[in-house]
């Protein structure tokens, strides 16, 4: 329970917000992917991503992302995007295994947390031997997607420490309303989103909330590019209308929160209980 809005998102924070350093046990799953791949994979390189490396991971949704760079030519060269998912889940048979929803990684079940996301990958260099991208397998268009996650990663740290811990705040809170309708959209394309959206001095929590859905929702109506690649390639059309019909409650329902305590305004009950309809359950109540 709160009193104020502001110490209503400093409680709901702390409720959805993974704490802590965890890149200890990112890199002890990363190790032991190698180790059980290593039997049937020539393994180029591996590395540790995803939410839990960029600390923009939620309390109950942050399974690890493992970027396993295979030998392009003994088992990527000629292969469909399927096949070297299957392959991967095939050496991974004595497991508990399954598809992520997305089409491009296995994700391999433990026992505690973190689940991990293997995503097998190819690289690819310049002239001087430098990497200049990797290619992602996508079995739902049957295609290899570009990408760069390092540089991704570089990118939010950068946009944090320009904009100040509200940034990575915001896109826990994004995420955190994902969650609760229906999560339509994907983390990385949320944080690509927040890429796209925030900028400056991210201060005002009520306002950069509703500026965020405001203008997010402006790139969801088309494909949306970032670096190499479509971010939401995995939409239907279905699921996209379905995503912007919450934006569009969202963004309503944010626009008479935040005006409840601006400037002269100081409905603090008003702003508590509309911001609860945006976040749902873990964002608490009045009182």
């Amino acid at each position: 329970m709160a009193y104020t809005v502001a110490s209503a998102f400093n409680t709901f924070y702390d409720a959805i917000n993974l704490g802590g350093d965890h890149r200890d046990t990112a890199n002890a799953r990363r190790d032991r992917i190698v180790q059980l791949l290593s039997k049937d994979f020539t393994i180029l390189d591996a590395f540790s991503t995803g939410s839990i490396p960029k600390f923009t991971a939620l309390r109950t949704r942050s399974d690890l992302d493992v970027v396993v760079v295979l030998h392009y030519g003994k088992h990527i060269q000629n292969k469909t995007p399927a096949a070297v998912l299957q392959s991967v889940r095939d050496s991974l048979a004595a497991y508990r295994t399954g598809a992520r929803k997305n089409g491009q990684a296995v994700t391999l079940y433990y026992d505690t947390w973190p689940n991990v996301d293997v995503v097998p990958v190819a690289r690819f260099v310049d002239g001087g031997g430098n990497v200049t991208h990797f290619t992602v397998p996508d079995a739902n268009s049957g295609a290899w997607i570009e990408s760069r996650p390092k540089e991704f990663a570089e990118a939010i740290e950068q946009r944090s420490s320009s904009c100040g811990a509200n940034f990575r705040r915001i896109i826990k809170m994004a995420k955190a309303w994902n969650a609760a309708h229906s999560e339509y959209l994907t983390g990385y394309h949320i944080e690509v989103l927040a890429l796209r959206c925030l900028e400056g001095n991210l201060d005002d929590t009520p306002w950069h909330m509703f500026r965020f859905f405001e203008n997010a929702r402006a790139l969801l109506t088309n494909s949306l590019w970032y670096d190499r690649s479509y971010v939401d390639g995995y939409l239907s059309y279905a699921d996209r209308q379905e995503a912007l019909k919450r934006f569009d409650t969202a963004i309503a329902t944010s626009r008479l929160a935040w005006h409840a305590t601006f400037g002269a305004n100081d409905s603090q009950q008003d702003g508590v209980r509309l911001w609860r309809q945006v976040f749902g359950s873990d964002f608490p109540t009045y009182g």
